[in-house]
């Protein structure tokens, strides 16, 4: 089983209307001397899971993958990077073709800071470019503007990444088809490795929904929001894309082996306020979750003070398993899953869930075969419907 390393960043220029990811207004550069600090601390105090006679070993081989989220972790010197890098390496190892990505909002990075962000061994990059449209980027509270994005993708290029993802986000109020069609076109001339496609959500919390509630804005109807999603996959797969997850499309071989991890229910270990954990004891056998608040200033006097959260037992994670493997467009192997939960698929689901299972494969949602099942792109379009069986 694979591990990965996330690393949440909690830094912000400006918080936008619509995430409800922890983050902090960066007012104070020292700041982040501090949170360097504190980050490098926490990695390093992870060297006990690798010690055969802990009571907990965890973790059993070096990452794969190091993910820096946020936040904005562009607001982070390149120097700083390379310090919890170097934690991460000498704590966990280094694994051979190690994929590290670095999120990056365009207008807080230049041709100077991509530079420096590869040379301290970033060899992937999120841009959160999110529309070409410079009234929905305004729409969204983006800071920066089209002009910044193709700038900051052909610096990162100049750069030399040669792995670069680009976010975008569909749905929005006011956003016509014509706008959507655009700005994917736009991000297929770039000639991206892989692009993630986000619909908007209210979440719980934020600036739009508030503004939801009061009446000051209005959700996307759902016919309009499910056309712009297929005719992005019908766009992106006549590309070349493969469509491998229902927000996700790659290049072949370009998938992001660190969000794969999320949906195969690998370990990953999460460091910064904000971050989750999932790791599988050995003496038990199920995964454990724990997390921190998001709090950076309780984060900054004591990075080791983790909340542990009760066990999984083996339900849960079959289930979590079920769940975040129908996301992908390869679905489930009925028989990895046997082998890995020691349980047949629909032994344990019932009867119920398979026939109400085949009721969506009878109209085309799903499909079903000797060894697997999936979902198809009308299934993608009713996945919480289809997913709510496995709960």
């Amino acid at each position: 089983m694979s591990f990965g390393v996330y690393i949440h960043v909690p830094f912000c220029k400006s918080k936008c209307p619509y995430c409800d990811f922890y983050s902090v207004l960066l007012r104070d550069k020292e700041i982040k001397e501090k949170y360097t600090d504190a980050a490098v601390k926490e990695i390093r105090s992870f060297k006990r899971y690798f010690q055969d006679d802990s009571e907990h070993a965890f973790i059993k081989q070096e990452p794969d993958s190091i993910y820096f989220g946020g936040g904005t972790p562009s607001l982070l010197e390149p120097i700083r990077i390379k310090e919890i890098i170097k934690a991460c390496d000498d704590t966990f190892g280094r694994a051979d073709d190690r994929e590290v990505t670095l999120e990056a909002n365009p207008g807080t990075v230049d041709a100077d800071s991509l530079k420096g962000f590869k040379a301290m061994g970033v060899n992937r990059l999120s841009l959160g470019v999110q529309s070409f449209d410079d009234g929905v980027l305004k729409k969204l509270g983006r800071t920066h503007k089209t002009s910044d994005s193709v700038k900051a993708f052909e610096d990162a290029r100049l750069a030399g990444f040669d792995n670069i993802s680009i976010d975008l986000i569909f749905g929005i109020e006011g956003q016509t088809m014509e706008s959507w069609e655009d700005s994917i076109r736009m991000a297929l001339e770039l000639d991206p490795e892989h692009i993630s496609l986000y619909s908007l959500e209210f979440m719980e919390g934020t600036v739009f929904t508030r503004m939801l509630m009061e009446g000051r804005m209005k959700e996307t109807d759902p016919e309009d929001d499910r056309k712009m999603y297929e005719r992005a996959v019908e766009v992106l797969t006549e590309a070349g894309y493969v469509h491998y997850e229902i927000s996700n499309f790659a290049k072949p071989g370009y998938e992001s082996r660190h969000n794969l991890k999320y949906w195969d229910l690998d370990d990953y270990a999460g460091f910064g306020p904000g971050a989750h954990s999932y790791m599988t004891d050995d003496e038990t056998g199920y995964g454990q979750r724990f997390y921190h608040a998001g709090d950076l200033e309780g984060y900054l006097k004591d990075p080791l003070a983790v909340t542990f959260m009760e066990p999984n037992g083996y339900a849960d994670d079959m289930q979590e398993f079920t769940i975040t493997a129908l996301r992908r467009s390869a679905g489930i192997s009925k028989s990895e899953f046997e082998e890995r939960f020691g349980q047949d698929f629909w032994g344990f689901y019932g009867d119920l869930a398979r026939l109400q299972f085949k009721s969506f494969v009878d109209t085309g949602h799903a499909v079903e075969d000797d060894d697997n099942i999936r979902l198809t792109l009308k299934g993608f379009n009713v996945s919480n419907q289809i997913l709510s069986l496995f709960v």
